[in-house]
């Protein structure tokens, strides 16, 4: 089964399970809905050891929540194993259909022993804020703004986490067009002085739809953790599975 010792399944099988519970629990119904995408990259422009190849899942769910979360390897397309990296599993709840906040849970987990760690916040949907949804409707994009304000298992206190994602469906242009990206920064860490005080990873994929569910996907990517070789594009394929 290729090199999969670092991947811990046990944290992500009962995730799976109830996602397609509660999915085919409402296939005559309607929601929840849920969205599998695997990417791989077969070309790295300068990190050869980067991330090449990513499995992300998105649903809602019953009763005000919904999930996401992402799983990265390393080495599937470079030597053919599967290393696992890191992960995040995020669950949130909306407080209010009044205002756009959620609750949110996230665990992060990272390759090697004692680097894993939970992290307790709040998202605001930027897009669903009354005085822009026209804006963002109009455009097709979605913003969403997490302060992660509270990290457990980092044996440090006082960290905090700033989380910016977007969807940029480009209908105007195209149907087939879409831009999405994050940027994710930690305050508060105790790091060497080689790296920023408060370091930063960033990413940015246009993606374009070739056939059905299969896009070609190009990515710029900029993470200050790795100093040295912060920057990295990726090209590859990505497919969707629709539930």
């Amino acid at each position: 089964m290729n090199r999969l010792t670092h991947l811990r399944f046990w944290q992500f099988v009962p995730i799976v399970l109830l996602l397609l519970g509660c999915t085919a629990q409402a296939q005559s119904s309607g929601p929840p809905w849920l969205t599998i995408s695997a990417n791989l990259y077969p070309y790295l422009s300068s990190v050869d050891d980067d991330v090449d190849a990513t499995i992300q899942t998105l649903a809602d769910l019953p009763g005000r929540f919904s999930y996401f979360s992402y799983v990265n390897m390393k080495g599937v397309v470079t030597d053919g194993s599967a290393v696992f990296d890191r992960s995040e599993q995020n669950l949130r709840y909306s407080i209010t259909d009044k205002l756009p906040l959620d609750l949110n849970l996230q665990g992060v987990f990272v390759k090697g022993d004692g680097n894993d760690f939970y992290q307790v916040g709040m998202t605001w949907r930027v897009h669903d804020t009354s005085a822009w949804s026209g804006f963002f409707d109009r455009n097709n994009i979605i913003y969403r703004l997490t302060l992660q304000l509270k990290q457990f298992n980092t044996g440090t206190s006082g960290v905090w986490a700033m989380e910016h994602w977007f969807l940029w469906r480009m209908n105007r242009i195209s149907d087939r067009l879409y831009m999405s990206g994050f940027i994710d920064q930690t305050f508060g860490q105790d790091l060497p002085d080689t790296m920023p005080s408060s370091p930063i990873i960033a990413e940015v994929q246009f993606g374009a739809r070739v056939w059905k569910d299969f896009y070609a996907v190009a990515e710029y990517r900029n993470n200050q953790r790795r100093v040295g070789n912060e920057e990295n594009i990726a090209v590859g394929i990505e497919y969707k599975f629709r539930f």
